[in-house]
């Protein structure tokens, strides 16, 4: 593994080690993945722990090595002449150097082999001239409900035992080591580890190998154990060498960030589990870590939203980060959207590897999405497949549009992946609670608006000149539809009858739920109305609502409604009526009791956040409409760590998106610096992602993991920790940068080049230096190009080229018991 790019990463830096199966290389399990935690250690603490739950079946299981040596033992970081540091790694696989003495150099590899094993190689270096005497032991820990578990000693053959560390739920995980027994005392183990003792002679190195297996039954975990002790390790890890030749590997002169980054496309690689019989492709979990992979209905079933499916907003923001790596993975992606989609185009939002479904028709990103992956791969036939399915999920997507104007609504808040706009809001006590399905939004146009120029840029390559026509038509069509959200100022939401946008009008505040409320109240404009019911204890209430009024045209009007109409949480439940109301005569429950109250008012469609700004993504707005929305967002987004989610004009403005709206989410600010970069306005696209990767560096260096989303203001990670989606946005990073590698033979580089130091970008063999004085490509060939700095973005041929060679599988020596198959 000497190729792999070395690092010196101790407690102190950033960086996450999560060691798990590489999908790519090894098999995983969606049901049952194990996954490790592996860092060094500080001051008094273990120098190197291996740590998991095994998906929550325990607390914390632990295995340390404890060397003797000298008449000391040493395990605890302080001990350690050199305490370990991170030297290498790549998905699944680690590797730590110290020193024992100075004289004594250790080197430790853990590879996680798959989802239900893990090994590590440890090889001590002696510098003496003489002999020296050294004795491992692997020292097993369990916790589990509050308590130690006791671990046990299995004898093999030859004197030799497996350390057993009991029953881990339905695991009975064990450890073996090469030559490894427990020491005993009249025949009983002193305590729960294993070991071995070895002499090293002088300027010699010794190597020794231990595997835990956590299957089912102890027979299976033991069987598993020595089937891989007695395989040749090397094979494998040339492959996982060679794998990683096809990650990015980027210096910026800042370490602590190349790390971040290093880590992100780690954690990328390492989000896909293998396909299932639900889905045929490989597809994403949002948190793989210790805490993580455990079914306990065998089925996925009972997963968390971060295990239950591929929601759109991370789909994105992965398959664009891995579409350098993984061709296959990234397109595979979207083969798993169009693999579930229904004959009249439907596509479901979030589709899972337990063949989970949302229910929910998917974002209209896939066409942009394919298109995006298409940059990076250059696959013909990825576009000639995913094209007619495409069409398909567009033409349904047109056909959501309930007054049949040409501005299509969304369904559902959760559709937008964000639950937090002040407009709509759910249940949140802060928000307008605005039934979505009930507006025509900006968000929605844009998003439609890409996915028609994306699929007029793929008719354009495909030679389909006929639907090329067809969605240049779309595409204007959109852009009128669009236009007719645009105030003068910016883009608003709209009432999706009435057309109207309005601030709010409130009609009752605090009214008895017990009582009739006549309101005789004359709407300015014409709206619908929002209900509020708060009050009783911790559960819905059945009752029945009725609403009396009149319409424009001077109509009586009746709505009817019930508790199942109405959003409820906790103690509150919010309604948006279907009506329009000119006026409002009366309001009445039944069924409701004087501790429930009763709030009527209008929805407020003038409310601003980052959906306004989206329509600048879409590529298709004229030059000063583009500077208009640039200008908007400096004036109402941008904070000290980036774009935020909501106007900070708005009285709900909240930069930590607790008790309002705001905070840094990397979907839409992924969207907007495409959408500047789009733009032209590369500084500014430049100045926010160093904003951002300022506070995702901090944070990792702190917790040892990124979050869902981040502070607007503060440098502090927020919502879920190790989420997927809070890496660095390594494709917008390397959009910034201006490089594209294709293969060993082709490189896509040029534009400005606006990062404040020198950056070397190294993949499949190539190497791009950039800097302001110019661009150098290296092909592997050693065939060499250089652009001046002025530049233009353009594709960078080798003559002669000499491409990486495809991964192949390593053939075992012999059958396995599970993992090989």
């Amino acid at each position: 593994m000497t190729k792999l790019r070395r690092w010196l990463l101790d407690s102190a830096k950033p960086f996450s080690l999560l060691p798990a199966a590489d999908a790519r290389l090894r098999p995983t399990s969606y049901v049952d993945d194990q996954v490790w935690k592996l860092m060094p250690g500080s001051g008094s603490s273990p120098a190197l722990a291996l740590q998991t739950t095994y998906g929550g079946r325990v607390g914390l299981a632990s295995l340390i090595p404890l060397w003797v040596y000298d008449g000391r033992v040493i395990y605890e970081t302080q001990a350690y002449a050199r305490p370990p540091a991170i030297t290498a790694f790549a998905p699944g696989y680690a590797r730590l150097q110290a020193t024992l003495s100075p004289q004594l150099a250790l080197q430790a590899e853990y590879w996680a082999i798959d989802s239900h094993t893990i090994g590590a190689q440890f090889t001590l270096s002696n510098a003496h001239t003489s002999p020296v005497q050294v004795r491992l032991d692997l020292f097993g820990h369990v916790g589990a409900q509050g308590k130690e578990q006791p671990l046990s000693v299995v004898p093999l053959a030859d004197q030799k035992h497996a350390l057993h560390l009991g029953e881990a739920g339905n695991l009975n995980p064990v450890v073996m080591m090469e030559g490894g027994a427990a020491e005993l005392t009249d025949g009983q183990p002193t305590s729960p580890k294993i070991g071995r003792s070895f002499e090293i002679g002088g300027r010699k190195k010794v190597r020794v190998r231990w595997v835990h297996a956590g299957l089912p039954g102890l027979r299976e975990s033991m069987a598993q154990a020595q089937y891989w002790l007695k395989q040749d390790w090397v094979p494998y890890l040339r492959q996982m060498q060679q794998a990683a030749s096809f990650i990015p590997n980027i210096e910026t002169g800042d370490e602590n960030l190349d790390a971040a980054i290093a880590t992100t496309f780690q954690n990328l690689t390492l989000a896909f589990l293998k396909p299932t019989a639900s889905l045929p492709h490989a597809s994403i979990v949002a948190r793989r870590d210790s805490s993580t992979g455990f079914s306990r209905r065998t089925d996925g079933s009972d997963y968390p939203r971060a295990w239950d499916g591929q929601h759109p907003t991370l789909t994105y923001l992965a398959a664009l980060g891995i579409a350098p790596v993984d061709a296959a993975l990234a397109q595979g992606l979207v083969r798993n959207y169009l693999a579930v989609q229904q004959e009249d185009g439907w596509i479901d939002s979030k589709p899972g590897l337990g063949g989970q479904r949302q229910g929910l028709l998917c974002m209209p990103v896939l066409a942009r999405l394919s298109w995006g992956i298409f940059q990076y791969t250059e696959d013909d036939q990825f576009l000639r497949d995913a094209y007619p399915g495409l069409v398909k999920f567009f033409q349904r997507w047109l056909a959501a549009d309930a007054d049949q104007d040409g501005l299509p609504e969304w369904q559902h808040e959760l559709q937008t992946g964000y639950v937090y706009w002040p407009t709509f809001g759910g249940v949140q006590p802060w928000a307008d609670n605005t039934a979505i399905h009930t507006v025509e939004s900006p968000d929605l146009l844009a998003y439609l608006l890409s996915e028609a120029v994306s699929l007029r840029a793929i008719a354009h390559y495909l030679h389909d000149n006929t639907h090329e026509q067809v969605f240049d038509q779309h595409s204007e069509t959109l852009k009128a539809a669009l236009e007719q959200l645009w105030d003068g100022q910016r883009y608003v939401y709209r009432d999706r009858n009435t057309h109207a946008t309005a601030a709010r009008q409130t009609l009752l505040e605090n009214g008895r739920g017990d009582q009739e409320h006549i309101l005789a109240f004359n709407l300015q404009p014409a709206s619908r109305l929002n209900l509020r019911i708060s009050g009783g204890v911790d559960h819905t209430p059945r009752f029945k609502l009725e609403i009396r009024g009149h319409d424009t045209s001077g109509q009586p009007v009746v709505e009817q409604a019930d508790q199942t109409n109405f959003i409820w949480q906790h103690n509150r439940g919010v309604y948006t009526t279907e009506a329009v109301f000119q006026q409002v005569d009366l309001v009445r429950t039944e069924g409701l009791s004087r501790v429930y109250t009763v709030d009527i008012q209008t929805p407020d469609t003038t409310r601003l956040d980052i959906n306004a700004l989206l329509p600048l993504w879409s590529v298709s707005l004229p030059t000063e409409r583009n500077e208009q929305l640039v200008a908007l967002l400096k004036a109402q987004f941008l904070r000290p760590n980036g774009v935020t989610m909501c106007a900070t004009s708005d009285p709900q403005f909240d930069p930590a998106n607790a008790e309002g709206s705001g905070g840094i989410w990397p979907f839409w600010f992924t969207l907007m610096g495409e959408a500047l970069l789009e733009a032209g306005e590369m500084q500014l696209a430049t100045d926010l992602l160093q904003r951002l990767m300022r506070v995702q560096v901090e944070t990792l260096q702190q917790h040892k993991q990124f979050f869902e989303f981040y502070h607007a203001d503060e440098s502090k990670g927020l919502g879920t920790p190790g989420h997927l989606s809070g890496g660095i946005p390594v494709y917008l990073l390397l959009r910034v940068l201006g490089v594209r590698i294709i293969s060993g033979g082709k490189v896509w580089t040029g534009g400005p080049f606006l990062w404040p130091n020198p950056v070397t970008i190294r993949q499949q063999g190539v190497v791009v230096e950039r800097s302001d004085t110019g661009t150098t490509i290296t092909f592997p060939s050693g065939y060499v190009a250089e652009l001046p700095p002025q530049a233009e973005w353009q594709a960078v041929t080798d003559p002669n080229p000499k491409l990486s060679k495809p991964v192949k599988p390593v053939q075992p020596r012999s059958s396995t018991p599970d993992s090989e198959s």
